[in-house]
Formats: structure tokens, C-alpha cells, sequence
């Protein structure tokens, strides 16, 4: 890591390495040390950083959110509203290479978070600011007449936003039936099921 690096640089090209890592070898197996020689630098200078794993992991998380944030602003906010939710939801799968490495952070950063207070309160902001913007979504849906009023815009944002979870979960853990394909198909054909089904 070359020295005219700033510190958010040097802190984000660690998180990187931090993805890669857990990616690679888990939760378990990423230390400190294997973040360092992912990222071609010293302990010494990752610890200036986050003095423990923990902090780390943290780190990471926030990393993770704030790229996936930064994809969720990027989708055009224009009609029809169900392009705007299936925009939005695509942002949050693991459709590459990249957001597979995400992904695998999260599903360490969530068990972790059972056991963390600080931790849960990230996850559980995550959470929902997720479940807010759905809402508002289909709410703007009801609005412009694709969805009817009687769709419970609060329950199906929650329960969009788990089926989300479900499909990043299986993609990770069980990719051999649950490939990027499948899972963007999947969320394709349950979108398209709640609008058909909850028109006017």
C-alpha cells in the first residue's frame, strides 16, 4: 500500500481484502493476518486501523452497505413503479462476482450480529431502511393505480425484503440450484406475480 494512499483509501482497499478473504476462507479462518497479505500490507498497519476482528468485521459490513446503498440511489426513480422495486431488489442479489463476496460477508456479519448488540443495531437499521423504501415504493404503486388499495403495502415490503434474503442466502449456500440466473428469474416471477395479482 503506497504511502500517498489516504487514510479511507487504506481503510477501504483493507475492507476489500477483508471481502476477499471471508469469501475465500470464511469467518472462521480471516484474521487479521490474512487481511494484511490479501491486501498486500503490514499487520501493523491494518491494526492502526481496527485494533481487533471485530471492529474488522464491522468495518466491513458498513462497506458492504454503503456500495449497496450506493447501487439502490443509482436505479432511476421513473414509471412504471414496479421497474423502480425490480431495480431496486436486483441491487441487493449477488448477481456478480462482487456482490457474491458481499453477500458472504453479510451472511457472517448477520450470525455474527446474534451475539452483538452493536452489531444487531446495524444489521436491524439495514433492515429497515430497506423495509421503508419498499414501502414507500409500493405505496407510489397503489398511487399511480398499479397496485390496489387494499395490498397491505407494509406487509409486502417485509415480506419482499425476506424473500430477497432468501434468494442472496441460497445463492451462496446452495449455488448448484440457486445460480444467478435462477435467483433473478425467481425474484422476476414474484414481482411480476404481485402486481398481476394485486392490480387494480
Amino acid at each position: 500500500m503506497t504511502r500517498h494512499l489516504s487514510e479511507n483509501d487504506r481503510r477501504r482497499q483493507v475492507a476489500d481484502a477483508l471481502l476477499h478473504s471471508v469469501a475465500e476462507h470464511g469467518l472462521d479462518r480471516t484474521t487479521i493476518r490474512r487481511v494484511a497479505d490479501t491486501a498486500g500490507v503490514s499487520v501493523g498497519l491494518v491494526q492502526r486501523y481496527f485494533k481487533t476482528k471485530d471492529e474488522l468485521l464491522r468495518f466491513g459490513i458498513e462497506h458492504v452497505y454503503q456500495r449497496t446503498i450506493q447501487r439502490v440511489d443509482s436505479v432511476p426513480i421513473e414509471p412504471p413503479v414496479r421497474n423502480v422495486v425490480v431495480g431496486i431488489t436486483e441491487a441487493l442479489l449477488p448477481l456478480d462476482d462482487e456482490r457474491e463476496r458481499e453477500s458472504r460477508v453479510w451472511l457472517a456479519f448477520v450470525q455474527s450480529s446474534l451475539s452483538d448488540d452493536a452489531q444487531q443495531q446495524t444489521h436491524l437499521s439495514a433492515v429497515a431502511s430497506l423495509v421503508d423504501g419498499l414501502h414507500r415504493a409500493f405505496e407510489g404503486a397503489q398511487r399511480a393505480g398499479e397496485l390496489a388499495e387494499s395490498v397491505d403495502a407494509g406487509l409486502e415490503a417485509r415480506t419482499l425484503a425476506a424473500f430477497v434474503d432468501g434468494l442472496s442466502l441460497n445463492q451462496v449456500a446452495s449455488k448448484s440450484h440457486y445460480d444467478r440466473a435462477v435467483i433473478r428469474a425467481a425474484l422476476h416471477t414474484y414481482i411480476d406475480r404481485l402486481f398481476r395479482d394485486g392490480a387494480p
